[in-house]
């Protein structure tokens, strides 16, 4: 159903946040280079009483003429808490919700991120802002400092380039942007067909993702043909029906990576690895700390990105080796079963290095309960 075919009012909006008839839907993001699930992206669905389900075309356009964009902001991002915190399968590292440009211009936007994720327990840095590209008449210099607010919430920032980069994208430093992401028909024309006018656009992007040290997604990978392009030219990460569709959380499960892993040319993974490329079970929830008014938490956004360890300790995992040990052997391994140069996993970043010290933690806590559970049934049949 079209923006054109409906007719929305304020009180469609207000019972429908009220009755939550919004739902909220994900779709994976997969990693180019071993095909794990990198993080899911939040869509919205208006499942409306008269009109039947509405998807977002049909009511986003509504939304910003009535400057109500930032409530739908902070509905999804609720929502998508709540769905995590829900969950106990096969859990995906992390989740991205779209921030609107009304959300670019709330100074109250990071503050309240904060109160939500702190109240949650949930880790900040396995959330992902989906920033929209300013337009030319946006005060250039307000959007940057929005930027580095959010950035400095230990949140990390993506933004999304329909076509060329633009001077903001050129010229905003500090670069708050982990993440280019692009898609748009040139760009996926050209990545079908290795000709045309995206290339321009897609060496643009890439030279400054480069530059930047930030990782370049595809979106809207919809054939096969795509997907190989795109991996060759040096994309990290994609989405997009060819590779799944947006649905609950409870489709996303470890065996859909060697699904993807087959199409991008890998051997499937055993079962002990796939786990390791996922946080199966409840995710690790910290305790919430003491209420405080959003004004307190002010000087929190102010905080640098966390480091390896803080990261860890969030992670609530013990120590079982070595940082540098663990991911000594964790690079060793990618390598082996994808072919890998060494090279590129003799920096991994930090955000990676955390993710990979965390998973590790994880895989060898959970070793050491099964065989504490085994020596004490063992015990138990020795007394019989």
């Amino acid at each position: 159903m079209g923006a054109q075919a409906v007719r929305l009012s304020n009180v469609d909006i207000d019972n429908a946040l009220k009755n939550k008839d919004f739902e909220v839907l994900f779709q994976p993001i997969f990693d180019l280079g071993n095909g794990a699930l990198a993080r899911v992206e939040t869509f919205i669905r208006w499942r409306h009483p008269s009109l039947g389900v509405l998807p977002p075309g049909a009511f986003i356009s509504f939304f910003e003429t009535q400057g109500r964009m930032s409530e739908l902001t902070r509905y999804v991002l609720a929502e998508a808490l709540a769905t995590y915190k829900a969950w106990r399968g096969p859990f995906p590292p992390g989740f991205s919700i779209n921030l609107a440009l009304s959300d670019l211009s709330d100074d109250s936007f990071a503050s309240h991120l904060i109160v939500l994720l702190r109240d949650s327990g949930f880790p900040i840095e396995l959330v992902t802002l989906e920033c929209p590209m300013p337009p030319v008449d946006a005060d250039l210099e307000a959007t940057a400092r929005q930027l580095q607010r959010l950035s400095e919430t230990g949140a990390r920032l993506a933004i999304e380039v329909r076509g060329r980069a633009n001077d903001f994208l050129k010229t905003v430093r500090p670069f708050p942007f982990a993440e280019i992401k692009t898609g748009g028909a040139a760009i996926l024309r050209f990545a079908r067909t290795v000709r045309g006018p995206g290339l321009s656009a897609i060496s643009e992007l890439l030279e400054l993702a480069n530059e930047q040290k930030a990782a370049i997604t595809a979106v809207g990978v919809e054939d096969q043909a795509s997907l190989a392009a795109l991996r060759g030219l040096g994309f990290a990460a994609a989405q997009g029906n060819h590779l799944a569709k947006v649905g609950p959380l409870a489709q996303f499960m470890p065996s859909h990576v060697n699904d993807v892993r087959t199409l991008l040319g890998l051997e499937p993974l055993s079962s002990e690895d796939l786990a390791a490329l996922f946080r199966t079970g409840a995710p690790q929830f910290a305790a919430a700390a003491p209420a405080a008014a959003e004004a307190d938490l002010a000087p929190a956004a102010e905080a640098a990105r966390p480091d390896v360890e803080t990261v860890a300790r969030r992670a609530a995992i013990p120590s079982v080796e070595s940082e540098d040990a663990l991911v000594e052997r964790l690079a060793a391994r990618i390598a082996r079963v994808d072919g890998a140069s060494p090279r590129h996993m003799s920096e991994p970043s930090a955000e990676a290095r955390a993710a990979a010290i965390a998973r590790a933690r994880r895989k060898s806590l959970a070793r050491e309960r099964l065989a504490s559970r085994n020596a004490l049934k063992s015990k138990g049949e020795a007394r019989e």
